[in-house]
C-alpha cells in the first residue's frame, strides 16, 4: 500500500512538474516572456572642502608647514598677507588664506628713472 502512495506521489510531481515547463500539448506559443532589465547608474557626489578664511600661526609654524596644512602656494599666502621675509612668521599672526582660483592682486614697486639735468648754459 506504501507503494501505491509513492506511486502516485511521484506521478502527480511528474505531472505538475511538466505543466510548469509549459508543456500543456499545444505547442509553443513562438514568443518569449519579457526579460527584465536592469540599468545601473552611478552618482558621483561633488565633495567640497571647506577652506577657513584665516588661519593663525602657531608655535612652532613656518610658512612650509603652512602651506602643507592649507593646501595653498607659498607665494599666494606670501602676497596676499604682505609677507616678505618667508622665513619669519610670529606667533599668533592671523594669515588670510587664499582661496582656490583667486588671482592674488601683487604690489609692484613703480621704478622712478633719475635723468641729469642738463647743463645750464
Amino acid at each position: 500500500m506504501k507503494r501505491v502512495f509513492v506511486l502516485a506521489g511521484l506521478f502527480v510531481s511528474l505531472s505538475v512538474g511538466a505543466a510548469a515547463c509549459g508543456s500543456t500539448g499545444s505547442g509553443a506559443s513562438g514568443t518569449l516572456p519579457p526579460i527584465a532589465t536592469t540599468t545601473s547608474t552611478t552618482t558621483t557626489l561633488a565633495t567640497t572642502t571647506t577652506m577657513p578664511e584665516f588661519y593663525v600661526v602657531q608655535a612652532g609654524d613656518n610658512l612650509n608647514k603652512i602651506v602643507a596644512k592649507l593646501g595653498v602656494s607659498k607665494a599666494d599666502l606670501m602676497a596676499l598677507n604682505g609677507i616678505t621675509n618667508p622665513d619669519h612668521v610670529e606667533k599668533g599672526r592671523k594669515l588670510k588664506v587664499p582661496r582656490p582660483g583667486v588671482v592674488i592682486p601683487t604690489t609692484v614697486a613703480a621704478s622712478v628713472a633719475v635723468t641729469a639735468a642738463p647743463p645750464a648754459s
